[in-house]
């Protein structure tokens, strides 16, 4: 028997659930921890073991399937994003840990793909038979309550009638909702501690009480992911990793190699395709300005800059202005015009990717199969283009003026939706100077003044 399998006994034998260092199985077997630990990292990047902490580095064994199954969602996303490879198993390993799966915390910049990267993880575990195909996947975003601490520990918890002002009914909370499937919180900093301890007390030991109850203990089989922008040394965060034992990093989007970002480029243009039901050709130079431009808010940018680039092109192509749904680098803003003038190894990069004797690129809702289908925003950009079009010749627009009117629409309902996302604004640390009754009552004079 080789070392490597020695040491995984041992991990299996030794791991009661917490996990275990290199230095004590190093010890009970009478081998170097040099030796251990190169043997420990080799099962983790085979998906045997897993690392969990940080001082000291814990190491758990992981399940192995003894049954081989198709490619699973993860597989596939890992095809054309190798970056995460690290992310994608520590997410497998952790979905596949025995009884139950461990709780994750996924750390990430602004747009980085926390909360898609979080349903590939539920799908995964329906296509792992670890969930059923009808689990639940519920999403929560703490800064949405971040300045009402009841009312967002009674959307998680659930609350009594009667447990504070306005609450004239017993409420269910997501915790009870999401049983058997992922509750996933994002911006999970901005928990207040009037839920935090409740919180961890849920992930303890499963056990929860809805707000104002006091005799009553209640239980949720619910896999908690939560994700946040904040690096770990704050507070709150160390006594998250304290109990959440599967911390995932997602790399920014200048972190991730040019051929992954082409990839995103491409998949993000079909799926408009798909919302179109036609072809969108683009030009190689505004695939090379996609391609090197900066994007200051990761993926999340990227997606929402292409479908402005579309619905554009889909406004000059229903107003006769276009023939065809095509998107030219002279139509971009002069933000993505700007990857044009990058350095050198840019233009060498292009000629990896880009043939050079092509003007344009063709893409089509067939070509490949949809992985990033879902679209946080509920309202079509292209309904309300094509509603907005009739409008407007009704009105008897044509020419220029048509086209003034449909840029300023469709640039108005792309600021809207920055504007929402740049909204919110961490007050913690504000808080922690000049108390939180200041601030609230700044926040409600600046609501008064808009």
């Amino acid at each position: 028997m080789k070392r490597i399998d020695i040491v995984y006994q041992k991990l299996k034998e030794l791991d009661k659930g917490i996990g275990v260092s290199a230095s004590d199985i190093a010890d009970s077997l009478g081998l170097s921890r040099a030796n251990v630990s190169s043997d420990l990292n080799r099962l983790c990047d085979e998906g045997k073991a897993v690392k969990v902490g940080t001082k000291p580095v814990l190491f758990k064994y992981v399940e192995e399937i003894s049954n081989k199954r198709e490619e699973t969602s993860l597989d596939k996303f890992l095809e054309k994003n190798p970056s995460l490879f690290s992310a994608v198993e520590q997410a497998k390993a952790a979905i596949l840990y025995p009884p139950n799966g461990m709780h994750i915390l996924i750390l990430g910049e602004t747009g980085v793909g926390k909360s898609m990267f979080a349903e590939l993880i539920h799908k995964y575990a329906i296509e792992m038979n670890r969930m059923d195909e009808n689990s639940p996947f519920i999403i929560f975003n703490c800064a949405d309550y971040a300045n009402n601490p009841q009312l967002l520990v009674s959307q998680l918890f659930g609350s009594k009638k009667g447990a504070y002002t306005g609450a004239d009914y017993d409420k269910v909370g997501l915790i009870e909702k999401a049983d058997g499937g992922i509750l996933f919180l994002d911006e999970v900093h901005r928990l207040p501690p009037e839920g935090q301890e409740m919180f961890f007390t849920f992930m303890d030991k499963g056990i929860f009480r809805r707000l104002g109850e006091t005799d009553l203990e209640r239980k949720s089989n619910v896999l908690i992911i939560s994700a946040t922008t904040e690096n770990t040394d704050s507070i709150l965060l160390k006594t998250f990793t304290r109990r959440i034992p599967m911390i995932i990093r997602l790399p920014s989007l200048r972190e991730r190699s040019i051929d992954e970002r082409f990839n995103l480029i491409c998949q993000f243009i079909r799926e408009e395709s798909n919302k179109l039901g036609r072809q969108i050709i683009v030009s190689v130079n505004s695939m090379k300005a996609f391609l090197s431009y900066n994007c200051p808010n990761n993926i999340g940018q990227l997606k929402t800059d292409i479908q402005l680039a579309c619905a554009k092109a889909y406004a000059d192509f229903v107003s006769n202005k276009k023939e065809e749904i095509k998107i030219n680098s002279i139509d971009l803003p002069q933000y993505i015009r700007n990857g044009l003038y990058m350095e050198t190894e840019h233009r060498q990069l292009w000629n990896k990717f880009l043939e050079i004797n092509k003007r344009y690129y063709v893409f089509d809702k067939n070509e490949e199969n949809i992985l990033f289908e879902k679209d946080s925003r509920k309202d079509n950009i292209y309904e309300m283009i094509d509603s907005r079009m009739h409008e407007l010749k009704s009105m008897g627009l044509t020419g220029e003026e048509l086209d003034k009117e449909m840029e300023k629409d469709i640039n108005d309902y792309f600021e809207k939706y920055f504007h929402k996302v740049n909204k919110i604004i961490d007050v913690s640390d504000i808080e922690n100077v000049v108390g939180v009754e200041i601030v609230q009552t700044v926040e409600e004079i600046t609501e008064i003044s808009q």
